[in-house]
């Protein structure tokens, strides 16, 4: 609800602006100069509108310098058709930018309405009912309509696209995803070549940053090898974009990880910041550096899909009990765990789980 702050000399507007409540959906606070020390937090507050009376011009402008750079909300005078014309009002409209206008109480008060129309939002019951009740009857139809249709979407999507399966040489990589509502969202990708495989899975809170990531990913489709120096570079200078744009603080936070393993060895390496978990024959990884034996599985749970419920630690333990069935099964398992604690169309993170196996007959270099 909007806030109308009016200030005055000893109360002589308080009468005047009451009356805003009856037409506008607002709370119209009235307090005298002297007690402004009482109200600060109304006058920072960014929302409000404050209206200052200029009846007295010397209280005004003592309030007026010590207080202006305290008021965050819309700053509006108040005065009559004397008060008004006054050299000093118009040399401090000429130069002060922080006003916003004037209003006159010698007008009647129906004159001034198209100033509260602008600065105040106006009552819903001013607005026609049956005009009201047929935009929500098509508002409902039109609702209703967009939903069914993402839902039919997203159940195509999920018969046509199930699983994802890649073969490499000696290994090979399963994964699932299940689409959030958050913002930004999880992406995942696989590269290869004769040599090695590298994942890139990432994390953000802002569409932006997702694609500054992709664009950079997207360049390292051409290298002909993966090397440190290449991924160390990739990661500085999509750090650096995201320092550089003008993203919201709160949604620079970046969940990342490279998997790198290679085929002649098995011999993985990552990096990795964020909450993702690994899993190397069901144990936890904690090194940059390790080997996936034939026959064994590295699980990769990713931080949006740990934030869902049931949890961590039990999305985990699903993980690690149905570890000797299929990757296949292993997925089912773990996004039907997920579904059971989903209470809407969507869960609320975005949720990817990627297995990599290798070949139990695979020729390993050692």
């Amino acid at each position: 609800m909007k806030k109308v702050v009016v200030l005055s000399e000893s109360g002589e507007l308080k009468k005047t602006f009451l009356s805003l409540e009856n037409h506008y959906i607002c709370e119209v606070i009235t307090f005298n100069y002297e007690q402004s020390h009482v109200f600060e937090t109304l006058l920072s507050d960014d929302e409000s509108l404050v209206l200052l009376s200029i009846a007295n011009w010397e209280n005004f402008k003592n309030f007026f310098d010590v207080h202006r750079m305290k008021i965050n909300g819309t700053v509006v005078l108040v005065g009559d058709n004397e008060s008004l014309n006054s050299s000093a009002l118009k040399k401090l409209c000429e130069v002060d930018r922080f006003l916003k206008g004037v209003i006159n109480t010698s007008l009647d008060f129906d004159m001034n309405r198209p100033w509260f129309n602008l600065l105040i939002n106006p009552q819903v019951s001013s607005i026609d009912q049956e005009d009201l009740e047929e935009v929500g009857e098509n508002l409902e139809r039109v609702l209703g309509t967009a939903l069914n249709e993402l839902k039919r979407l997203k159940e195509v999507h999920e018969k046509l696209v199930p699983i994802r399966e890649e073969k490499f040489k000696g290994l090979s990589a399963t994964s699932k995803f299940g689409a959030g509502e958050s913002a930004g969202g999880e992406f995942f990708d696989i590269l290869s070549n004769d040599r090695e495989v590298l994942l890139l899975l990432a994390r953000s809170r802002s569409y932006l940053v997702s694609s500054m990531i992709m664009s950079g990913f997207d360049e390292l489709r051409s290298a002909k090898h993966f090397s440190d120096e290449l991924v160390n570079n990739f990661l500085s200078k999509v750090q650096s974009d995201v320092d550089s744009s003008k993203v919201n603080e709160s949604k620079r936070k970046l969940d990342i990880l490279f998997l790198r393993v290679d085929l002649k060895t098995m011999k993985a390496r990552t990096w990795k910041s964020g909450d993702s978990i690994l899993l190397n024959d069901s144990q936890l990884v904690s090194e940059s550096e390790f080997t996936i034996e034939r026959g064994e599985k590295l699980m990769i749970l990713s931080s949006g899909l740990v934030e869902n419920q049931p949890g961590k630690t039990e999305l985990v333990s699903k993980s690690v009990e149905k570890r000797s069935k299929s990757c296949r099964d292993i997925l089912d398992e773990v996004f039907y765990t997920l579904k059971r604690e989903k209470n809407g169309m969507f869960f609320s993170h975005d949720a990817t789980m990627i297995i990599f196996e290798v070949d139990k007959n695979a020729i390993l270099q050692i």
